[in-house]
């Protein structure tokens, strides 16, 4: 149905253009949809990080990355 779920290393709420609150370690969740429509800012700075995950005694070879990005009403944490 579109829900989505994903970590981030920190995160800033924002109120009347200025940052506020500063969060590290969250996670974000929604309806992709929804979500992507509140998309009203993406950086210029991106970053991309490699390495590994590993169950089993298996790895596989693995990355994340991406801009910092502004989204509307975002979800962190829980559910509304």
């Amino acid at each position: 149905k579109g829900i989505f779920q994903f970590n981030a290393t920190e995160a800033y709420k924002i109120e009347n253009g200025e940052l506020k609150d500063h969060f590290r370690d969250v996670s974000l969740s929604g309806n992709i949809l929804e979500t992507l429509k509140g998309v009203n800012g993406i950086g210029s700075d991106f970053k991309l990080s490699v390495g590994y995950c590993g169950k089993g005694g298996q790895t596989a070879p693995v990355g994340d990355g991406g801009p910092h990005t502004r989204i509307l009403n975002a979800m962190v944490g829980g559910s509304s």
